[in-house]
C-alpha cells in the first residue's frame, strides 16, 4: 500500500508542474493576445519619420540664471539616449522652447525655519517639422523634486543646483516621449 501511494504522489507531483506550465503558457498567451488586439504596441524612434532635430537657443524667461544650459543639455542627452541625433539646421525637425517659469516653494519647515523646498519650472514647446507645428504648453516634471536647505550656504546652493538639473532631466523625458508619442499616432 505504501508503495503505491508513493507511485502515485510521484506521478501526481509529475503530472502537477507539467500542468502548472502549460497553464501558465496558456495564460500568459492569452495576455499577450488581449493586449496586443486592444491597439497597444511598441514605440521607438525606429519608427519616426525624423532620425534628427535641432534644438534651438532656449529662451529663459525667469531670473533664475543659467537655465536654459540645463534644459538644452537635458534635451540633448534625451534625444540620443532614443536615438535621435540632436544636429544643427541641417536637421529633420526643430525644437524651440521657453522657460516660462521658475519657483522654489517651501515644502519643509521646521520653527519658521524651511528645511526643505521644491522646485516648480514649466516650459513651452513648438516643434516645427517641415511647415507644421505643434506645441506643447505649460510642460512641468511629472514628478515632484525637492532638495534640502539645511545645510552651510554653498551646500544648499549645490543641492539646488542638483535639482534644478534634475527637474530639467525630467521635463526633457517628458518632452521627448510626448514628441515620439505624437508621431506614433
Amino acid at each position: 500500500m505504501k508503495v503505491r501511494n508513493k507511485k502515485l504522489k510521484k506521478e501526481n507531483r509529475k503530472y502537477g508542474r507539467s500542468t502548472f506550465v502549460v497553464i501558465n503558457f496558456l495564460l500568459l498567451t492569452s495576455l499577450f493576445i488581449l493586449v496586443s488586439s486592444c491597439g497597444y504596441h511598441m514605440v521607438g524612434s525606429r519608427f519616426l519619420p525624423f532620425d534628427s532635430i535641432n534644438i534651438r537657443h532656449i529662451d529663459n524667461r525667469t531670473y533664475e540664471p543659467r537655465l536654459e544650459e540645463k534644459l538644452h543639455n537635458a534635451l540633448s542627452e534625451e534625444f540620443i539616449n532614443q536615438g535621435i541625433k540632436a544636429e544643427g539646421v541641417s536637421a529633420d525637425i526643430t525644437l524651440e522652447a521657453s522657460i516660462t517659469r521658475f519657483e522654489l516653494g517651501a515644502i519643509g519647515a521646521v520653527d519658521e525655519s524651511v528645511r526643505e523646498q521644491e522646485i516648480i519650472m514649466l516650459v513651452d514647446i513648438k516643434v516645427i517639422d517641415k511647415g507644421d507645428v505643434i506645441e506643447f504648453k505649460s510642460m512641468g516634471s511629472p514628478i515632484l523634486i525637492t532638495f534640502q536647505t539645511t545645510g552651510t550656504v554653498p551646500q544648499t546652493v549645490d543641492l539646488r543646483d542638483r535639482a534644478t538639473i534634475k527637474a530639467s532631466r525630467e521635463i526633457a523625458r517628458d518632452i521627448v516621449g510626448r514628441i515620439i508619442m505624437n508621431y506614433a499616432k
